[in-house]
């Protein structure tokens, strides 16, 4: 998380908002955010545990963990990208930059001009 705050301004370039899900608490999220001073919000996917990780195919059942995936979301809600790494592999920030700026061109050549959020 902390290479997305640092690149956060990069993102923001794009219009493009961060934001983390997990299934953890949201207790569990505020101290996270706050000992890493996260600037971006934190989602809790607790209860029902995963509903969210679920419906973008990002949850372990058998674990009961979310993947580490990321998603780039256009402003109409659809999924532009997504990236599953595994659960020890830190997958950075780069695809996501990529994603976004394939994303910005493609609007643009469509006559749009904001861009787009996304989270995980």
């Amino acid at each position: 998380m902390a290479i997305y705050n640092q690149v956060l301004p990069e993102f923001r370039t794009y219009d493009a908002e961060v934001v983390g899900i997990s299934v953890d608490s949201a207790w569990c999220h505020q101290a996270f955010a706050e000992t890493r001073h996260l600037h971006f919000p934190l989602l809790a996917d607790f209860e029902p545990k995963g509903a969210t990780a679920r419906q973008y195919g990002a949850y372990r059942d058998g674990e009961g963990v979310c993947e580490r995936a990321l998603f780039v979301v256009d402003r109409d809600g659809i999924i532009f990208w997504s990236y599953r790494s595994p659960i020890a592999v830190n997958p950075g920030a780069d695809g996501i930059l990529d994603a976004l700026e394939r994303l910005e061109t493609q609007e643009k050549s469509h006559g749009r001009t904001q861009s787009a959020g996304f989270g995980r």
